[in-house]
């Protein structure tokens, strides 16, 4: 799964079914800046990652299916978690970012 941020700031799902890989696609965007396009909660570490409330992946997802798709995002979520990849206290998932 891609969250892609295009050029124009619009902001959509790549590859929404692929839940085996999860990354921004942001190209020439900083950190910070992916995360104030994606707001709600989300917000950039120091090693340049990006966190994306699991809330908000779920937003962006909802028009890739119902249910299914649903369970197939929070499988990859419980595998991000047992990764350490997944912040309890805000409940946001940990993305790179690549152009």
């Amino acid at each position: 799964m891609i969250v892609h941020i295009h050029e124009d700031a619009r902001i959509t799902l790549d590859e929404a079914d692929t839940f085996t890989a999860f990354h921004v696609k942001a190209l020439d965007r900083s950190p910070q800046a992916v995360a104030d396009l994606l707001g709600n909660g989300a917000y950039a570490d120091a090693g340049g990652n990006v966190w994306i409330p699991i809330a908000r992946l779920h937003e962006l997802g909802r028009i890739h299916g119902g249910a299914e798709w649903r369970a197939g995002c929070d499988g990859m979520i419980a595998f991000a978690d047992s990764k350490g990849w997944v912040d309890a206290d805000t409940r946001a998932v940990r993305a790179h970012i690549e152009d």
